[in-house]
């Protein structure tokens, strides 16, 4: 399953589905804002669903995940 990175209007990162529902990345550990803006609209891919609303994610391109 694959979704796209958004920003919720309180500024947060989101994940958007393609049925329209959202749900929160919880292993992306941004460190700055700058960081979020430039993955914004990518896509990932749902690793594991930890809760309803919670999910680890994956870049499925390598190049586009943060250096560590």
């Amino acid at each position: 399953m694959f979704a796209w990175l958004i920003e919720s209007a309180g500024h947060r990162p989101l994940l958007h589905f393609e049925d329209g529902s959202t749900g929160i990345p919880i292993n992306m550990h941004l460190y700055t804002r700058h960081q979020f803006l430039s993955l914004l609209g990518r896509r990932v891919e749902i690793r594991s669903q930890l809760s309803p609303q919670h999910y680890t994610v994956r870049f499925p391109n390598p190049a586009d995940a943060l250096p560590l």
